[in-house]
């Protein structure tokens, strides 16, 4: 793999009492053949944040098209997996329903916070509605803690899905950080989901912490998922694995390094939350800056 070109996007500040700053966990899909919808966390004053969206012209990516004017996904009640935050895990359309596959925040007592998954739909990409208050990908076993952060890929039969969970915490920047792995399973209803999934990649802790919002795609005839690297250094990248023939994953971290920015670039101590896109025959990668994407978002071209 090698990185083509990359540079910044766009950083929106203060678009409206719900978005004050960050554009946090870019979620890239092609909305029609000319514009492509780029999903975001866009926080309050609070910190709290609600999925709104940038529109982007597909042959000029640096052209602005349009910026929402109302969160497509807002927090859920007092009370459910949601109420304290929400961001874009994936969007991806399957017979003309915009899947869009977000992760929820609720607060804790005992810890710091819980993340699960959530599903909302649309058939514009605008106007969407919540499948179920509750998470369709909800606590199980194989994550107490965190089980979210999920993307999809229909192979023709079946549909694949990518996500993170765990339930250990440890000490990372001066705070108590989720440890969680990649999962893998698969699924005859995009809708549902099973308890127990596949561990495919496993956080290596002498060094991250956390292996976050995998995004399962295809290149050619490889199967790939980007995940976001949580380091302990807090110094936050992503790492690409591929499906061997024999159903297993091999980390290609090594032979996909990204380059940090420059310091004082948006980009100098976060390339975050990997979001592929394939358009026109070109390999894009949206991704957050630092501090979560409250610096802003890029995109990078790559050959593969």
């Amino acid at each position: 793999m090698k990185v083509i070109k990359k540079e910044f996007l766009i950083n929106p500040k203060k678009i409206s009492h719900w978005w004050q700053s960050h554009a946090m966990a870019p979620t890239a899909v092609l909305i029609d053949p000319n514009t492509i919808r780029i999903f975001v966390g866009a926080w309050d004053d609070k910190g709290i944040s609600r999925i709104g969206y940038i529109d982007i012209c597909a042959n000029s990516l640096k052209e602005i098209k349009a910026i929402s004017s109302a969160p497509v996904i807002d927090i859920g009640a007092p009370g459910t997996f949601d109420d304290n935050g929400v961001f874009p895990g994936h969007a991806y359309i399957h017979n003309g329903t915009v899947f869009l596959y977000y992760t929820g925040f609720q607060l804790s007592d005992k810890i710091r916070h819980f993340n699960f998954g959530g599903l909302a739909t649309s058939t514009n990409g605008v106007n969407f509605k919540k499948e179920s208050a509750a998470p369709i990908l909800d606590r199980a076993d194989e994550g107490l803690h965190v089980r979210a952060g999920q993307s999809i890929l229909f192979d023709g039969r079946r549909f694949l899905t990518t996500y993170s969970a765990g339930s250990d915490w440890q000490m990372a920047g001066g705070k108590l950080r989720p440890v969680y792995d990649v999962f893998f399973q698969t699924s005859d209803n995009p809708r549902m989901f099973g308890k127990t999934g596949r561990r495919i990649i496993a956080c290596d802790l002498a060094v991250e912490h956390g292996l976050g919002r995998p995004q399962i795609c295809t290149i050619g005839s490889d199967t790939l998922v980007f995940y976001t690297r949580r380091l302990l250094s807090m110094k936050y990248s992503f790492g690409c694995a591929r499906k061997t023939k024999g159903e297993e994953w091999v980390r290609l971290d090594r032979d996909f390094d990204i380059p940090f920015g420059r310091p004082g670039e948006f980009d100098s101590s976060m390339v975050y939350f990997p979001s592929f896109l394939n358009v026109n025959g070109r390999n894009l990668i949206f991704y957050s800056g630092n501090d979560f994407g409250k610096a802003g978002i890029g995109v990078l071209e790559f050959e593969y």
